[in-house]
């Protein structure tokens, strides 16, 4: 078969490059489009894990000042037990003491 044996192939080829570039850009075109929207909804997301994420570390932050403020509660708490038991100790001898018959001598 030979291309161009009517004379006509110059004819022919620029309306099929016309058509396959105008077939071409239209996809580019709709490639362009698709990943714009793809990306919007990529940075939304992110935005949106970000925002997760910065709420995640203040509640940890929260927390952890609790859980601080606590261990000094805790550590005040178990300063006033020993001293409520040193005390008790104290007067549980001196009622021994008092309460106790003398020793034969």
């Amino acid at each position: 078969m030979k291309l161009n044996e009517d004379g006509k192939f110059f004819d022919r080829l620029i309306p099929s490059l016309l058509s396959a570039g105008i077939a071409v850009l239209g996809m580019a075109v709709l490639f362009w489009a698709d990943t714009r929207a793809a990306d919007r909804e990529t940075a939304t997301a992110i935005s949106r894990l970000e925002k997760k994420q910065d709420a995640i570390e203040a509640e940890q932050r929260e927390q952890r000042q609790a859980a601080s403020a606590d261990r000094q509660k805790t550590a005040e708490l178990a300063g006033d037990v020993r001293n409520v038991l040193r005390s008790t100790v104290r007067i549980e001898t001196l009622l021994d003491r008092l309460t106790m018959p003398p020793a034969p001598r």
